[in-house]
Formats: structure tokens, C-alpha cells, sequence
């Protein structure tokens, strides 16, 4: 070496007698990795031969150096992709020529006898000739970081790199890399797995070719060094790289659609628009913040409502891909399910004013997951023209409703979503853990709903009717078929297929929904029977008859069931008004059921606003009076601070009733059903007390009717928070008494529907999930025990809420500054989203319109104003003991968590821009007290679970939220404008995307 000359160096492309040469000087350079294989290396020869590198001492003729690369697409990739990404595990079968336009370093590695004697900067002059020869745009590598190990205690790995670029260290990898005109854009974890000296982490560094690069890479290139630079970058740590590089196909070829069909300029107005968006995911910044508005007040109205849709059907697509990836996930797993005890599943199924989206959109949403899933499982080999034809749907066709909803529409939304061919099967075949029963309340539900009557009811069970006679005629022509197939044709003319073919002309009949339709389904079941009575193996096994003879058990009227619900006071009305509509309804239930059971039909009456014993008295004479008997269970919904508190004791006075409870024993075998209220008690008094009140009301009630020796039967009106990523099922049930674990039920609402019920995998996981906590839990006894901290902080976070709340001097400027004033005019739901008042105040507005006020504006103030003032109102002994109670209390740890999930959705920086468009004077001196106790209450969730991070039990769940949280800034932007303008149809647009990212609307 010491005689060794610049000009006794060759550069050459390797041919297979280096590779055995190669293999020595990678365990010299690496001895704690393997080297590279003689497959791989042949690999490379075969895909890219151009793109390999050594270096040899003439003098030797030995190897002493190497630079190996490929072609790709960079944008088919994240920063954060790890070396096996990048290179098909070393094997370079992603090399790209004809759609990449980059040269990726691979690998560089020179004999360390041989360093400092220019071998790496040749190498990487001959790298910089093969782009040039490829007329490639730039080199990116990830550029090992050897030194950071022996620093990982001062810097973070970004700090370490920022100190390496303004050279106050000296890290021999990247250090030499920058001096070969490289730049560092970003920093890349788990790059590397098994290495001391970097610890997996990487700098991802870039090189552009001046003879093909634009002016526009390299003012992005400048950008990126900035934002690393500034610390703008967020880096997933969390996130599945699988879920990461779906989002990023789908949202490319997204983008590639959007230049297709309105061109270059509105393209890079939105490339523009999502780049500065990404610079805010710390924090939003107020400068960005007003220079995107700037750029949208310029844009026409036409142009604005493409932004929005734009930024819209992007957070759609990640939900999309979250739901294709928890599918797939599901399906790679090794699914083990002993057969216990199986737990009694009910779903109710609801619309709401909030759901917003087109049933079309939601069905091109669905299709497009499908062929998510179809990718995964083929190694991320996508149908990009079917994908794209999809998305050129949705960029063409309205992500929001056209027209206010009806109730049918809404009803129509739910059966499209339940009664798929794959899924219905699903849910009609038998499970080992679980039997879920499905129901619904839109066309049932006539509380404060004018749309909702006898037509209405009847015309959604016949739209019910309509769907679920599409499988049975589905099921019985493959049965059919099948016999013909198998020569089961027979010479009788009793046949199987002959009662096929009376059965399937008994549909018309079934499809008429006409009155007596009980008598009409008996006799198609009827028919059933004999179909199944017949001896042939073949026929009685067959896996459509087995899910037919389910779907008469699930749905013994060929219909989903229904809830009615109506207010007690105009329950009490009915019984004095012949023309009520409730009453009507009900007599129209009679009517259809004729001689089957109304049970079959609709599964009981919901009293809204259920207050004293009274209610229910009058809902059992409403019921006596329709059907002459009590056929229908009566339900109480207690939902106010004050029924919940009164519940026991009103069911007390119930029970009490001989009459009534002989009904209850004899003719709805001994079960009382009771509805819990979360939305409407969280709008009274925040959420820690309406929780704290549920669960004592539980308790309570469920004393209550064990002691009059009935089954109590607790219904959950929380609308699917667990879907919504408000914590785990376990953590939703850990809190409640042994009674409501045996027989969940609960609401699953508006876009939570399509969550729930994306695919097969997701809707079972689900239910695994409750059936397998409901099982855990059977086997102890909960109860509940006072925590004076606990009740001291549950009264003093109530009082500040309800200080809010009642005064009008807040609350009305607040909510002023909301979407609350368009409600109305929206038109997105059959129900109306407010009480008829000249006034702004808590209890005039329904509880899921008002939670979607502060969702929209990203302060979601119900869940958590007055914890943190409460909090630091507490002794520190007092803190202690709640910090050790989050610890080992179910409940109280539950609480912490979903608080701790919606801070780390709050944005005050947006509402900040509410508050200045609608109260520019008084906007400051309105915000402080938000900034005030937003702080306290993160003080508070940090003090408690004594973590840094909000959200540290799921911390993937909290970088999901800071990387889609800036595209919904640009959204509410757009709404802020819409309602300066009264734009309307933007704000429709505007209201569905930033429900989308949020994954929530109210």
C-alpha cells in the first residue's frame, strides 16, 4: 500500500471471478455482516450490469474497492424505507429504467488499508458518470451514520446529522459523502438492522446531476434541506412500512390523475399547497397558515371546491389503506379460537346529520379496498388501471351527498354496507365465540324526526326486505344448479328442485311487503323446511342451505330489525291522540306483522328523555293499546344527568308494578333492556362525569334487577368510539358491571358503519375482540369502589364545564365561530341537527351535531375543558393517589387514555383561525382561556400516565394523527372561507374531508 499511486487504480464493472474477491472485502469492511451472495451478484449482472463498481490495484490485481447500484422510482418509496426496500433485499429485482429516474447507492465500501487514498471519491465519480450516461436526475444512498453510537446519549439521530453537516462532528461515513457534493434531507431508522455502529440509522442523502436535474428539483431539494435542517421533518417511527407504502402508492397515483384531468399549473398549485402543509406537522405554524389562505382567497370558487376535493379524497384514501391494512394484517395471522361460551353480539346500526357522504362514493371506497388487499397479498402488485379507474371515479363523481338525505336514502346507506355478498355471508355464518345480531333505528327512530312515520317505517323494512331477498334468491339458484349438476333431478315431481322453483316464485309475493306479511314468511318458511327435510346428504350439508337456514334465525321476518324510539312526553301525548305518529306506527307494525311475531319485526320502543316511572307506565299503555297486548319490550333511554341518577330507582318503581313485572318474566323471558345515553349527559356535563355517572347508574341498576330476579340487558349509545380509535375494546368494557359484559349491545353510527363493516377480517376481529374480553371478564367481579380523589376531581372538572357551558358570554361567541350557524342549510341528514330557538345554547343543539362543531374546528373541547384546571386545583397527595389509581382503575384509566387520544387531535392554531374570521376584535382575549386550559389538561395526561408522549400506550395511533392532521389544516382553511362566502356546496365538501381525517364527525 505504501507505494500504491492514484493511476495504479482501475475501475471496472465486475464479472464472476471478482466474486469471491468481493465476498473477502465485505467481511473485512463488515465482519459483523454477512457478505454479499453469489446470487445476489449474479442478480446484479443480470438486472443492471452497468451499475456495479470495483475497484483494483493494478499492482495486485486485487479488489479494493466497490460501489454497487440501481434504478428506481424514488417517489415508489419513503425516506423512511430501510436498505431491504430500497434493493429487494440486496437482489435489485425493483431496478427501474424505464419509469425511474434515479441512481440509488446500494452499497460503497472500500478496503480500509486502502482509505484516504481517493478509492471512494473514484468511485463515486464513476457513480455520477453512470447517471449522466442514464440521463438520471439524481443519486440518493443512505449514507451509514458509523460515529453515532458513540454519541447517542448527547444528540438525537437528526441532531447528530444537523452537527455533522455544519461540521462540528466528523462522522467518516457522511462526512466524506458531503464532501463529495451530497446533501442530507432526511434520517432513516432501522435502515440497517445488527449494526453496533450506526445503530440502524442512516442519513438519506442526495446528489443531482446538473446536466438533467430542473431548476425545480433543485429548489425541492433546497426545501428538503431546510425542513430537515429547521427540525419540520416527522418521522414515523411507529407506522407499519407496509401501511406507509400503500399510502404512498395510492396517493401518488392520486396526484397523477389530478395533472391528468385539470393539468401541470392546479397540480403544482396542490404539490405547492401539501408541501407547505408538511411543515407544519410540530405544530401549526401562523405564518404558513396564512400564506396557504393568501394563495386560497385567489383561487376561484370552482378552483377552491377542487382543492378541498382534492385534500378530502386524500384522507379518504389513507383511510382506505388503513382498512386494507388491517384486513391483510388479519388475514396473516394464525387465528387459534377455542370454543367457549359464546357472547350474545348486538349492533345497532344508525345514521346521523354528520354522515355526509354519497352512497356511490362509499361504494367506489369499498371497491377500492378490495383491490388494496388483492396488492398486499401479491407483493404490492397493484391493477393500476382498474385502481386508477376508480380514483378517476371519485375525482369525477361528488364525495358528498347532492341532496339532503331521506330517511330511505340513509337506510339504503346502511343495507348497501351490511348486505355485500361477502360480508352477509360472514355475518351469516356460524361463529365459535360470537352470534351478532344486527338492527337498526333508521325508519324506527321518531324522536324530534318529522320524516319519520308509518310510511317511512314501512318503507325502510321494505327496502330491508328487498336486499336480503337478493342472497336468498342468490343461495337457492346455486343450490339449484348444484342438483342439476349432480343429477339430483329425480322422477318425482315432489323434487328438491321442484320446491326450489316454489320457493323462488314465492319471492315476488315477499317483495310486495303487503299487509300480514308474517303469514306470507311463515309460508316461505315453511317451504324452507321441506326443502331441508329431505334425506339427500348432499342437499342437507350444502354450505348455501346451512346459511340460509342462519339467516331465518338472525332475521326471522326477512327484514333488519328495527328500534323505535319517541320522546316520553310525546309518548305520553299518544295515549290521547288517536293520530299520533308513534301510535300509527304501531299499528302499522300490527298490520304487517299480522300473525307473526311483531318482535320479528321491530325489537322494542326506546323512551327518549325517560324521567320517572311515569314514562314507562305510559309506553306500556301506548303498547297495550296498539297490539292488545304487551308484545313490544319497553326500553328506558336514560340519558340526562338527572334520569341517570334516578335510574335505580325509577326501575325500582317499575318492578314494583305486578303487572309490569309479570310482563317482563313471562313474555320477554326475564330480560329488561335499558339504553345508556353517553352523547346527550357528555353534552350536559362534560365527559368524566357523564362516565362517572354511567358507571354508578350501571352498577346500581344492575343490583337493582338481580334483585327482582330479572336479566338486565345494558344498550350503549356511544356510537363506536372504540372503531374511532378512542381506546381498546378491553379498555371500553374494563369499567362495566358483570351484567353488561354477558350480552353487549351497542350503536355502531354513520361513517363508523363503513369502518366497522369495511371487510370480513375487520367486523371479526372486532367481535373476537369483545367476545374474548367478555369472556375474561366473566370469570370476576367487578365493583365499585370511591376514590375521594377521584369524586373530588370528577366535581371540580364538571363545575368548570358547566362554568362554560351556561354562559352565554363563552359559549356564544365560541360556538358562533363554529359550522354551527349552517346546520340547517347543510342538508347533510334526514334528521334535523337542531331545536327550533332564537338562542345559542347547550341543550337547543342535539348532542352529535354539537360534539361536530368542536370537531370540525379541531378543539373537541367536550372530552377534556375542565380537566386541567381541575387537576391543578387538587393537593399533591391527591394527585399521588390518582396517579397511582390510573395505574390499577379500569375506569379511570380508560378516561385518561381517550382524553389523552383527543389532545392529540386538538389544534388551537386552527381554531385561533375561527376565531379571528367570526370575532377578529375580541378573537385573543377568547382563545386565551382555551391555551390556558389546554395546557393543564396536557399537564395533566403527562402527570398521570408520568409519559411525555399523549398517547404512549399507542404511539402508532399518535403518528397517524400528526401525519394526516396537516392535511386537514388546508380544509378547515377552505371552511373558514366557505362561510365568509356562504358557500355552500364548499362547505359540504369541507365538512366531509375534515371528518375523513379525523375519523370522526360527531
Amino acid at each position: 500500500m505504501s507505494t500504491f499511486q492514484p493511476s495504479d487504480l482501475e475501475i471496472l464493472h465486475p464479472s464472476p471471478e471478482h466474486f469471491e474477491e468481493i465476498q473477502t472485502l465485505c467481511r473485512k469492511v463488515y465482519p459483523f455482516s454477512k457478505p454479499w451472495s453469489i446470487a445476489q451478484l449474479e442478480t446484479h449482472q443480470s438486472y443492471f450490469p452497468d451499475g456495479q463498481l470495483i475497484a483494483i490495484d493494478r499492482r495486485t490485481n486485487k479488489v479494493v474497492g466497490l460501489a454497487f447500484s440501481l434504478i428506481i422510482a424514488w417517489d415508489d418509496y419513503s425516506p423512511q424505507d430501510n436498505w431491504g426496500d430500497f434493493t429487494s433485499s440486496g437482489y435489485f429485482f425493483n431496478h427501474d429504467p424505464k419509469k425511474g429516474k434515479t441512481l440509488y447507492g446500494a452499497e460503497v465500501m472500500v478496503d480500509p488499508e486502502y482509505r484516504g487514498a481517493g478509492v471512494g471519491k473514484r468511485l463515486y465519480l464513476a457513480r455520477q458518470d453512470i447517471a449522466r450516461k442514464y440521463k438520471l436526475k439524481r443519486i440518493r444512498a443512505g449514507a451509514r451514520l458509523r460515529g453515532y453510537s458513540k454519541f447517542q446519549d448527547r444528540y438525537s439521530p437528526g441532531q447528530y446529522v444537523k452537527e455533522v453537516v455544519e461540521k462540528r462532528l466528523y462522522d467518516p461515513t457522511l462526512s466524506f459523502q458531503l464532501g463529495q457534493g451530497f446533501v442530507a434531507l432526511d434520517v432513516a431508522k432501522n435502515y440497517l438492522f445488527n449494526d453496533p455502529e450506526s445503530l440502524g440509522y442512516a442519513a438519506v442523502i442526495e446528489w443531482l446531476n446538473p446536466e438533467f436535474a430542473s431548476e425545480r428539483d433543485y429548489k425541492r431539494q433546497s426545501a428538503s434541506v431546510i425542513a430537515f435542517m429547521n427540525g419540520q421533518r416527522f418521522v414515523a417511527e411507529h407506522l407499519p412500512r407496509e401501511l406507509r407504502r400503500l399510502v404512498r402508492y395510492t396517493t401518488l397515483l392520486l396526484g397523477k390523475i389530478i395533472r391528468e384531468y385539470e393539468g401541470d399549473a392546479f397540480y403544482d398549485s396542490i404539490e405547492n399547497f401539501r408541501q407547505l402543509l408538511k411543515k407544519t406537522r410540530n405544530a401549526p405554524d401562523e405564518k404558513i397558515l396564512h400564506q396557504i389562505s393568501e394563495k386560497l382567497q385567489k383561487l376561484t370558487d370552482d378552483q377552491r371546491h377542487k382543492v378541498a376535493h382534492g385534500f378530502a379524497l386524500l384522507l379518504e384514501l389513507i383511510n382506505v389503506c388503513e382498512s386494507a391494512y388491517r384486513t391483510w394484517r388479519q388475514r396473516q395471522k394464525v387465528v387459534y379460537t377455542p370454543v367457549f361460551s359464546r357472547t350474545d353480539l348486538v349492533f345497532v346500526l344508525t345514521a346521523h346529520p354528520t354522515e355526509a357522504r354519497s352512497k356511490e362514493a362509499v361504494q367506489i371506497l369499498q371497491k377500492l379496498t378490495t383491490l388494496m388487499v388483492d396488492g398486499l397479498h401479491n407483493n404490492f402488485t397493484y391493477s393500476e388501471n382498474e385502481v386508477g379507474s376508480l380514483l378517476r371515479m371519485l375525482w369525477n363523481y361528488p364525495l358528498v351527498k347532492t341532496r339532503a338525505p331521506s330517511v330511505s336514502d340513509e337506510a339504503d346507506y346502511i343495507f348497501s354496507q351490511v348486505f355485500s355478498n361477502d360480508l352477509f355471508d360472514f355475518i351469516l355464518s356460524p361463529k365459535n365465540n360470537f352470534d351478532l345480531k344486527l338492527r337498526t333505528w333508521v325508519g324506527g327512530d321518531k324522536d324530534g324526526h318529522p320524516g319519520v312515520n308509518a310510511v317511512v317505517m314501512r318503507e325502510c323494512l321494505r327496502r330491508s326486505r328487498v336486499r336480503l331477498l337478493i342472497p336468498i334468491k342468490a343461495k337457492l339458484e346455486s343450490i339449484k344448479q348444484d342438483l342439476i349438476i349432480m343429477k339430483r333431478v329425480g322422477g318425482r315431481s315432489d323434487t328438491p328442485i321442484e320446491r326450489i322453483n316454489r320457493m323462488l316464485g314465492k319471492l315476488s309475493q315477499l317483495e310486495e311487503f303487503t299487509n300480514n306479511d308474517g303469514k306470507v314468511v311463515a309460508t316461505f318458511y315453511t317451504q324452507f323446511q321441506a326443502l331441508k327435510e329431505s334425506k339427500d346428504p348432499f342437499l342437507n350439508q350444502h354450505h348455501d342451505l346451512l346459511l340460509l337456514e342462519r339467516l331465518f334465525y338472525l332475521f326471522p321476518a326477512l327484514v333488519l330489525p328495527l328500534e323505535l324510539r319517541e320522546g316520553a312526553s310525546e309518548i305520553n301525548s299518544a295515549l290521547q291522540n288517536d293520530r299520533a305518529p308513534l301510535l300509527n306506527m304501531l299499528e302499522e307494525l300490527k298490520k304487517i306483522a299480522g300473525v307473526g311475531q311483531v318482535t320479528s319485526y321491530a325489537r322494542g320502543l326506546i323512551i327518549s328523555n325517560c324521567e320517572t316511572v311515569e314514562d314507562l307506565k305510559s309506553a306500556e299503555k301506548l303498547i297495550l293499546k296498539a297490539f292488545r297486548a304487551p308484545l313490544l319490550p319497553v326500553i328506558p333511554l336514560f340519558e340526562s344527568q338527572e334520569s341517570l341518577k334516578a335510574s335505580g330507582q325509577i326501575l325500582t318503581s317499575w318492578f314494583s308494578n305486578s303487572d309490569s313485572l309479570e310482563s317482563l318474566q313471562q313474555r320477554h323471558n326475564g330480560k329488561v333492556e335499558v339504553m345508556l345515553g353517553y352523547s346527550d349527559s357528555a353534552k350536559q356535563i362534560g365527559m368524566l362525569a357523564s362516565r362517572h355517572l354511567i358507571r354508578s347508574a350501571m352498577f346500581d341498576m344492575e343490583k337493582t334487577t338481580k334483585r327482582f330476579k330479572l336479566i338486565p340487558i345494558f344498550f350503549h349509545g356511544s356510537g363506536g368510539s372504540v372503531a374511532r380509535g378512542g381506546g381498546s375494546i378491553k379498555e371500553q368494557i374494563s369499567w362495566w358491571p358483570d351484567a353488561a359484559i354477558q350480552r353487549p349491545k351497542l350503536t355502531i353510527q354513520g361513517e363508523m358503519i363503513q369502518r366497522t363493516f369495511a371487510t370480513p377480517e375487520i367486523l371479526n376481529s372486532q367481535c373476537l375482540h369483545m367476545s374474548k374480553e367478555a369472556r375474561l371478564r366473566r370469570g370476576k367481579k367487578s365493583k365499585v369502589s370511591k376514590n375521594l380523589a377521584l369524586e373530588k376531581l370528577v366535581q371540580f372538572t364538571e363545575a368548570e364545564y358547566l362554568r362554560f357551558v351556561q354562559d352565554p358570554s363563552t359559549l356564544g361567541p365560541s360556538l358562533d365561530a363554529t359550522p354551527y350557524h349552517y346546520l340547517k342549510s347543510l342538508k347533510i341528514g334526514s334528521r334535523p341537527s337542531k331545536r327550533p330557538s332564537a338562542t345559542i345554547s347547550v341543550q337547543n343543539l342535539r348532542a352529535i351535531p354539537w360534539v361536530l362543531c368542536w370537531t370540525q374546528t379541531r378543539l373537541l373541547m367536550p372530552t377534556w375543558w375542565g380537566i386541567g384546571t381541575a387537576w391543578a386545583s387538587l393537593s399533591k397527595q391527591e394527585q399521588t393517589e390518582l396517579i397511582d389509581l390510573y395505574k390499577n382503575d379500569p375506569f379511570f384509566s380508560s378516561y385518561v387514555k381517550a382524553v389523552g387520544f383527543t389532545l392529540a387531535k386538538v389544534e388551537i392554531g386552527i381554531w385561533a383561525q375561527y376565531l379571528r374570521h367570526r370575532n377578529p376584535k375580541n378573537a385573543e382575549s377568547i382563545l386565551q382561556p382555551f391555551r390556558r386550559e389546554l395546557k393543564r389538561s396536557m399537564d395533566f395526561v403527562e402527570a398521570v400516565t408520568e409519559e411525555k408522549q399523549l398517547m404512549a400506550h399507542k404511539p402508532w395511533l399518535e403518528e397517524s394523527i400528526r401525519l394526516r392532521s396537516p392535511y386537514i389544516h388546508i380544509l378547515n382553511l377552505l371552511q373558514i372561507q366557505a362561510m365568509q362566502s356562504g358557500n355552500e356546496a364548499l362547505l359540504r365538501e369541507t365538512l366531509v374531508g375534515i371528518a375523513c381525517g379525523m375519523l370522526t364527525t360527531g
